[in-house]
């Protein structure tokens, strides 16, 4: 795709191959091959194309970034979580797009918690490159989450450290701030949030609990509440879901 942002700087600037080829001390067979998508320029031919067309290297990979990141939206968002081995698939998309940070992020959440070293490595190689601030946040959840899994307090608390504090959701504010089926799917998204995690609370604080009878009390309030919940048409999906979570054990599975 960078052949076709150099035709289109070369054409702009009403040069043929074979000028653009007798600047760069190259064939003009080479820069047809470029063009024509054949080949790509070599990394270090970047800087001079860049310096021919006043122009920086980022602006000629530009093109490619658009297409990449589209790539990779429709890996994350689409095909890995649907794969029945979402493992392979992530491992798969970072061989086309190595050291990816979005596909080594959901790489990440996959990698099981009984793989333990495997998640803190590939998890601080990604925070000191992880240009996205979201990415880096989840990263640090999951290295505290880790290191907590394997007994590893002291690193556990550090990362933990290095996590901000917040006392609101995107989402949330956004519940307020947008209007109609935007407003819509923000509340949704408080909602599920806000369900998951107090149902989570709630089972952590019963495994806590210093009596059978504490046990006994939280497990049925929690039930009570889903089953309020799954009364109402508008809460009915999420509240079975949630118990679904809760019977086959996954609930907890985002804290290992």
């Amino acid at each position: 795709m960078i052949g076709d942002k150099i035709r289109s700087l070369r054409k702009a600037r009403k040069l043929t191959q074979e000028q653009l080829a007798a600047y760069l001390n190259i064939s003009p067979q080479a820069v047809s091959k470029w063009e024509t998508g054949m080949s790509s320029p070599d990394l270090d031919m970047l800087p001079r194309l860049a310096v021919f067309f006043r122009t920086t290297t980022d602006a000629l990979l530009d093109f490619d970034r658009q297409r990449i990141d589209a790539e990779v939206e429709t890996i994350v968002s689409d095909i890995c979580p649907l794969n029945s081995d979402a493992e392979s698939c992530y491992r798969e998309a970072l061989k086309k797009y190595p050291n990816n940070e979005r596909l080594l992020n959901g790489l990440l959440t996959v990698i099981p918690s009984s793989r333990a070293k495997e998640r803190i490595k590939i998890g601080e190689q990604l925070l000191d490159s992880a240009t996205d601030d979201a990415i880096r946040l989840d990263v640090l959840r999951l290295l505290a989450q880790t290191c907590h899994y394997i007994g590893e307090q002291a690193m556990a608390e550090n990362y933990l450290r290095q996590l901000p504090e917040l006392s609101f959701l995107k989402n949330e504010i956004a519940s307020v701030i947008l209007k109609g089926e935007e407003q819509l799917k923000a509340i949704g998204k408080t909602e599920d949030m806000c369900v998951c995690t107090l149902c989570t609370m709630m089972e952590l604080r019963r495994q806590r609990a210093e009596s059978d009878e504490e046990r006994e009390r939280l497990r049925q309030l929690r039930d009570e509440l889903l089953d309020l919940l799954s009364r109402d048409p508008v809460y009915r999906e999420l509240a079975d879901g949630v118990a679904e979570s809760v019977k086959d054990g996954t609930l907890m599975k985002y804290y290992e």
